[in-house]
């Protein structure tokens, strides 16, 4: 999943429209969506999360105990 991000630009030549794309596009891949604004992020919900990205410290602590 990824969110691209595109400048375009439009002008009307007669009865027509022309669409030019002006500006850098780049396209970022969110690991994080929350729910609410960022001035309250401690408390917004989780929406989505990217699972590569987890923590895997405590899993990794569990089965060094264990060998």
């Amino acid at each position: 999943d990824f969110i691209s991000f595109r400048h375009h630009t439009y002008s009307r030549n007669g009865g027509e429209i022309v669409l030019d794309e002006v500006g850098p596009r780049f396209e970022m891949r969110p690991f994080c969506i929350k729910l609410g604004t960022l001035e309250n992020i401690e408390a917004a919900e989780t929406e989505w999360v990217l699972r590569p990205y987890m923590n895997t410290a405590r899993k990794r602590n569990i089965l060094s105990d264990n060998i």
